[in-house]
């Protein structure tokens, strides 16, 4: 029994501790994560949990970086979730998007990729995404349809945070 009070009690200190270098209860997220998508990057903030804006040295928003998780945990694709980062420009065209850490069969993910899939929405606005019927990379429809489902799931959900 005092093996498990210490266990939770060292968990709640570093909860406390954690929570406290995050702002109010909202993760930081990384500059150098972003740079990939915005060079000029040089600030984030966080809007909710999965909802960021991006900006440069000079406080001009540069754009939104997204993540589908937690709107698109009930999402799956062959062997689970499929966790995507939407980056945003400014204007709030689709930039990148990107397949994060997944438990996806590798070989059907590079058939995803070469296939063309996330380019699919690359320079359409929200709206344009959400109405644009993709189709899935054949040979891997389950994870295509895991991808598409999850990036609509998420961008119905910023429409709603965002009105």
């Amino acid at each position: 029994m005092n093996v498990i009070k210490k266990t939770l009690g060292a968990l709640m200190a570093v909860g406390v501790v954690a929570l406290g270098s995050c702002g109010p209860n909202l993760p930081e997220l990384p500059v150098s994560e972003v740079q990939p998508y915005f060079g000029d990057a040089a600030k984030t903030k966080a809007i909710d949990t999965a909802f960021y804006e991006v900006k440069d040295a000079k406080g001009h928003k540069l754009g939104t970086v997204l993540y589908s998780s937690p709107y698109s945990d009930g999402v799956k694709g062959f062997n689970g979730p499929t966790p995507l980062l939407i980056a945003l420009d400014a204007e709030g065209r689709i930039k990148n998007v990107v397949l994060l850490e997944n438990e996806e069969t590798p070989r059907f993910v590079q058939r995803v990729e070469k296939g063309g899939l996330y380019d699919a929405w690359i320079g359409l606005t929200v709206d344009e995404a959400l109405n644009k019927d993709v189709d899935a990379v054949s040979g891997a429809t389950y994870t295509s349809n895991g991808v598409k489902n999850s990036l609509k799931a998420r961008l119905q959900a910023y429409q709603r945070q965002v009105k």
